[in-house]
């Protein structure tokens, strides 16, 4: 009984590290008719295919490229906005 607020503090960094993992790890850029990965931690790019995720090996591979963000300036705002999708 004495351990409890130890127990709950462990289990709420159980918590937050399973939400990171499931849904903010990772950043979706479209470049062209190209979809890569990246992720947040570690930089890491990979092209994105239907079913794989061609990422470039560290052991003599040449590394993929980073990803730039692609803004353009909106005209009916102040600031630039991210591009919309076409339809």
């Amino acid at each position: 009984m004495q351990y409890r607020a130890a127990w709950y503090a462990l289990i709420a960094i159980a918590v937050v590290v399973i939400v990171f993992e499931l849904f903010f790890r990772y950043r979706y850029v479209r470049a062209g008719d190209q979809l890569w990965r990246i992720d947040r931690v570690t930089e890491q790019a990979c092209l994105v295919r239907v079913g794989n995720a061609d990422c470039a090996s560290d052991a003599g591979g040449a590394p993929a490229p980073r990803a730039a963000p692609r803004t353009t300036a909106n005209p009916y705002l102040a600031s630039p906005t991210p591009e919309p999708n076409p339809r």
